[in-house]
């Protein structure tokens, strides 16, 4: 999870089958892991396919507003691709080992650790950067109007351009020319 300002962030990665079917959420049946691809109605009507069947994992983020309904979903382009044996698990080419009897690979640390740090640098980094975009002008507009209104009161108080030219670390006729007509 990850929270901004205006934000929550919630990753996962999301079993998937053969033909596209994604899980939403699992359970076990006399012993047998089950994914759940469709939840029914009523209890007991859950469209369920064997966990044995996942082929891979999407890695993808609920990004939800707070105080908001409005949310959105993103997904990494490159899904995590379930491989037949441990000796061809590759996790920075998203190849995930998982026998039959353990398919939930997406729970092991290395497994949530890898997918923590594609989900970081390629979703949460770019979001975090933008944010501080935004806050480094804001904060620049505020200094701004705090040194117009510093300049301003200096003119009132009778200081030249030279003072003011020497105070902002610029020369009398470049603060003259900047805050002439703000003055």
């Amino acid at each position: 999870m990850h929270e901004t300002d205006t934000h929550l962030h919630e990753a996962a990665l999301v079993p998937f089958f053969e033909d596209g079917a994604e899980s939403r959420g699992s359970t076990m049946v006399d012993g047998v892991h089950y994914e759940v691809v469709e939840h029914g109605r009523r209890q007991g009507e859950d469209r369920l396919r064997a966990s044995a069947e996942i082929v891979g994992w999407l890695l993808r983020c609920h990004c939800d507003r707070w105080n908001s309904s409005d949310g959105s979903t993103w997904t990494d382009p490159f899904p995590w691709t379930r491989v037949p044996s441990a000796s061809l698990e590759d996790l920075a080419r998203h190849r995930v080992f998982a026998p039959d009897t353990d398919v939930h690979a997406d729970e092991r640390p290395e497994v949530e650790e890898a997918a923590r740090a594609v989900w970081r640098r390629e979703h949460i980094d770019p979001i975090d950067v933008d944010d501080e975009l935004r806050a480094a002008v804001t904060a620049r507009r505020h200094a701004d109007a705090q040194l117009d209104a510093a300049v301003a009161k200096a003119r009132r108080l009778g200081r030249s351009w030279a003072d003011i030219g020497a105070a902002t670390g610029m020369t009398r006729q470049s603060a003259n020319e900047r805050w002439k007509d703000r003055t």
